[in-house]
């Protein structure tokens, strides 16, 4: 019977977990070239490191010095995600929200790639039929964020991504979500797959329902009717609308305003 050293083990486990050697390391706390040197014989993990070892593997310890048949286990996966410890983004200050399946992190910014793999799994709370919520309290600078987005008692100073709603107090940046955006006065623009509802907008505001807001710094359009201050650029509304003023032209089935024309 052939025999497997201990260093092909740790090797085999690692590779059925979908980990590079740099991803089992940073995991564990040391370095490349310490596992190197364990898959290839020279050492030996430290006594310490072995139950991590075994629960990273997600095995026995018997298991891990092959002191016991193995379950069967999967195939890893022909395109494998990428996985804890090793994560597609900096070490920066942007508060993320996204979802592991398993060892695998689900790309949040493709929406349809995410539902085909997890259907209502993210859309959904457990048993409420209402959909998947960030609920964050005090300021942070950016969210980027696959649910919905709620700022309790706090600022976001710099830009909000989320793949569903959005709700908070006054956003530095710009927004982007796609459902509904309720918040207070945004410094960018606002993008949204349903209605608006917000203080003054420093750049542009698409809405896909309708739209309520202070002043707007760039263009507005809505796929239902549009309810705002001073615009300085153009009006689009499927509906009515009705501003104070309105810098460029306006589309809509009425439009009510103060006067067209630059201030």
């Amino acid at each position: 019977m052939e025999q497997i050293y201990f260093g092909e083990r740790i090797a085999a486990y690692r590779k059925e977990q979908g980990l590079t050697q740099e991803g089992l390391a940073q995991q564990l706390g040391v370095t490349n070239q310490a596992v190197s040197k364990w898959e290839s014989d020279q050492c030996c993990p430290d006594i310490m490191l072995l139950p991590a070892l075994a629960d990273v593997f997600h095995v026995s310890m018997d298991e891990l010095f092959g002191r016991a048949v193995p379950a069967q286990r999967t195939e890893p996966q022909q395109e494998p995600q990428a996985v804890i410890g090793e994560l597609p983004w900096p070490d920066d200050d942007i508060l993320r929200a996204v979802c592991y399946v398993g060892h695998r992190l689900m790309d949040f910014t493709d929406v349809q790639e995410k539902k085909l793999r997890l259907g209502n799994l993210l859309n959904m709370h457990v048993g409420t039929g209402k959909p998947a919520e960030l609920h964050f309290t005090g300021n942070v600078r950016d969210i980027h964020s696959a649910f919905g987005v709620v700022v309790e008692n706090g600022t976001i100073s710099g830009d909000v991504y989320a793949e569903n709603g959005v709700e908070c107090g006054d956003v530095g940046g710009s927004v982007k979500a796609g459902d509904g955006v309720n918040c207070g006065s945004v410094g960018g623009s606002v993008t949204a797959g349903d209605g608006v509802n917000c203080g003054d907008v420093g750049g542009d505001v698409r809405a896909g329902d309708g739209l309520a807001c202070g002043n707007v710094g760039g263009s507005v359009s809505a796929g239902d009717s549009v309810n705002c201050g001073n615009v300085e650029g153009d009006v689009r509304a499927g509906d009515n609308v009705n501003c104070a003023a309105i810098g460029g032209s306006a589309q809509a089935d009425t439009v009510i305003k103060g006067g067209i024309g630059k201030w």
